[in-house]
């Protein structure tokens, strides 16, 4: 009988390590980080360069576009905050909360990972990047699929969506006042720069 006793403990300590690292659900649906991201990383930066990318790359619903996930990612025509019972809510432009919500779920993503792996940035230790990165290029490579480097890219260094993750999760910060290209994303999705 021993040995069931002790398969069934080994089981559940692996479970109780396994989500320690997960961050807490949020009951409004999403994700809470523990710390204010916008000391560290910048919202503006977030909204002109990497939410697009998000939303481009990992925001359809049976992947980020799922309120159960990690990495949940708000977008039109998909996961949505308010009633979506119309084609046209549905579609509609991002609103200011389902922005915040993006930014807060791709900020507590990052920090599951150490300050310096954060701050050299370290690709293989942020979930954010590591995750849909290319097994060949030292990543997770989750579902099978690796996201980064995008063809016709070869290689990260020519990955522009690639380097715009890297550069938010650096520090990399909009100037202020925000550059015209920014300013243009915000006035499009009628929202105000930080």
């Amino acid at each position: 009988m021993r040995p069931p006793v002790r398969a069934a403990a080994l089981a559940a300590g692996l479970a109780c390590l396994t989500l320690a690292g997960c961050p807490t659900p949020d009951p409004n649906g999403g994700l809470t980080t523990t710390q204010q991201p916008d000391q560290f990383l910048d919202y503006n930066q977030f909204v002109c360069t990497v939410e697009p990318v998000l939303i481009r790359r990992c925001s359809y619903l049976a992947c980020h576009g799922n309120p159960d996930h990690a990495l949940r990612v708000y977008s039109a025509g998909k996961l949505r905050l308010g009633d979506i019972s119309t084609r046209a809510a549905r579609d509609a432009a991002l609103t200011a909360d389902e922005v915040e919500r993006n930014f807060q779920s791709a900020s507590g993503v990052i920090y599951a990972s150490s300050a310096q792996a954060r701050q050299t940035p370290i690709p293989t230790q942020v979930p954010l990047l590591a995750k849909p990165l290319a097994a060949r290029a030292g990543g997770s490579e989750h579902h099978g699929i690796g996201v980064f480097p995008v063809f016709p890219a070869t290689s990260l260094d020519q990955d522009a969506e690639w380097q715009a993750l890297v550069n938010w999760v650096g520090g990399a910060k909009q100037p202020t006042p925000v550059d015209a290209d920014c300013m243009t994303v915000f006035t499009t999705m009628g929202l105000t720069p930080r």
